[in-house]
């Protein structure tokens, strides 16, 4: 049922803008380059705009996306040392002389 009202959601959005594309279906001039300017129908000039920000957009994602993995191998790799450390302390005897690592 659930399936069934998303697809009719959808089917709806899509009739949406097809309406307000066929009524903004107006040439638009774009000045990109050159004095002429390049003569586009409205709806395809925004639709080719929204594909630019999505593009832009993503990249813009995957710069945040490796920092975020980077960090995130940096902050396993110090866990792991510090629970070696850990491992390690845990396996001194009670009374025996212990030296500290260069470390601490």
């Amino acid at each position: 049922m659930f399936r069934v009202l998303k697809v009719l959601f959808l089917l709806a959005m899509l009739a949406g803008i097809f309406l307000l594309f066929d009524k903004n279906s107006e040439d638009i001039t774009i000045y990109f380059l050159n004095e002429r300017g390049y003569s586009i129908p409205g709806y395809l000039a925004f639709i080719g705009f929204i594909m630019v920000g999505v593009i832009v957009g993503y990249f813009i994602s995957l710069r945040s996306l490796f920092s975020y993995r980077s960090e995130i191998s940096k902050l396993v790799k110090n866990n792991k040392e510090i629970s070696e450390e850990l491992d390690s302390l845990r396996n001194v005897a009670v009374g025996e002389e212990f030296n500290f690592s260069e470390k601490e």
